[in-house]
C-alpha cells in the first residue's frame, strides 16, 4: 500500500506530500494514526490574491466532526454579517451553502461518533473492535432525522430561488450548536459504554 509506504518512510525523513486526492489523504492520516504519528496538514486555497495561497485548515471535506462544527461556526459569523449588512444576494447564497456543510457535518457526526468509526466511507476495512463504544438509543434516531431533514430542505437549488424562506443567521446557530450538544452527549456515553463493557 502506497500510504503505507510512505508513513514508514517518515519516520526516517522528512516526507512532503501534495495530493487533490480527500481519499487517499484521509488513508494516510488512518496509517499514520495506527502508526502513533503525527502528521501536519495544510490546504492551498484560491483567494483574492490569487492562487496557491496557504491555508493552515483542510476543506470541509477533510475536516472531522469537531472540525467542521467549528468551520461552520465560522461561516455562521460571516452569514450574519453580511445579513445585519442587508446584503440579500450573498446572505442567501452562503445559508445554502452552510446547510449544505451542516448536512455533510451531520453525516460525518453519523460515521465517526454515532457508529465509533467502524465503518466509514474512506477506510474499506470494518473496524468491528470499535464496537464497544457503540450504542444507538431511539432518540438518536429522532435528533439525527430531525437534522439531516431540515438541512435538506435548503441544501438544494429551490432554497435560493427569490421568496424562499431561509433561516436567520441565529436560527442556523441553533441548528449548528443542535448538532454539537448531540455530539457531545454521544460521546460522554460512547465513554460510559466503553468502560462498561470492559468491566
Amino acid at each position: 500500500m502506497v500510504a503505507r509506504r510512505l508513513v514508514n518512510e517518515s519516520q526516517k525523513r522528512q516526507i512532503i506530500i501534495f495530493t487533490h486526492d480527500i481519499y487517499f489523504l484521509s488513508v494516510l492520516m488512518e496509517e499514520a494514526a495506527s502508526q502513533n504519528l503525527s502528521i501536519q496538514t495544510q490546504s492551498l486555497v484560491r483567494t483574492p490574491l490569487g492562487f496557491g495561497v496557504f491555508d493552515p485548515e483542510l476543506p470541509f471535506q477533510g475536516k472531522n466532526t469537531s472540525k467542521r462544527i467549528g468551520a461552520l461556526k465560522n461561516q455562521q459569523q460571516y452569514i450574519d454579517k453580511q445579513f445585519r449588512l442587508g446584503d440579500e444576494v450573498n446572505y442567501r447564497k452562503e445559508t445554502v451553502d452552510a446547510y449544505v456543510h451542516l448536512r455533510m457535518a451531520w453525516e460525518r457526526a453519523v460515521e465517526e461518533i454515532l457508529f465509533g468509526s467502524v465503518v466509514t466511507r474512506f477506510k474499506k476495512p470494518i473496524e468491528t473492535q470499535k464496537l464497544n463504544r457503540v450504542a444507538v438509543e431511539d432518540n438518536d434516531y429522532k435528533t439525527v432525522s430531525e437534522g439531516m431533514t431540515k438541512c435538506s430542505n435548503y441544501a438544494h437549488d429551490k432554497a435560493i430561488e427569490s421568496g424562499t424562506y431561509l433561516p436567520e443567521p441565529s436560527e442556523l446557530l441553533e441548528d449548528i450548536e443542535t448538532l454539537e450538544k448531540w455530539v457531545t452527549l454521544v460521546n460522554k456515553r460512547s465513554d460510559e459504554v466503553q468502560k462498561r463493557r470492559k468491566q
